[in-house]
């Protein structure tokens, strides 16, 4: 995974903290300390969208004769999964506190 933030990489191995779980489970950077996380409902479908190609799939193999509406509808509930695949990025949900640099700034005016 590459953190949206930084543009880091996350190893899996560095991920120590974690809130939450399933669909709302967030991780956050080692690098950067901001928490991340994916969009649930953007999840729901693309986990819906899959078992129903598995589904339909199984339905043209087993009933030949359900091929003139089946492929249609196997081949839309495909671009369906394929686009909630590529719509499901990680993205930036807590950012942690800058430190206060206002002594630093007063310098310098």
């Amino acid at each position: 995974m590459i953190c949206p933030n930084c543009g880091k990489a996350i190893k899996v191995e560095a991920i120590t903290q974690q809130r939450g779980s399933g669909f709302s489970a967030q991780i956050q950077c080692p690098h950067c300390l901001v928490w991340l996380g994916r969009t649930p409902w953007l999840l729901k479908v693309k986990m819906v969208s899959f078992y129903l190609l598995l589904l339909s799939g199984g339905m043209l193999w087993l009933w030949p004769e359900t091929r003139h509406q089946g492929i249609p509808l196997a081949i839309l509930i495909l671009i369906t999964l394929l686009m909630s695949h590529l719509m499901d990025q990680l993205k930036v949900i807590e950012r942690p506190p800058r430190k206060d640099d206002g002594e630093q700034r007063q310098k310098y005016r």
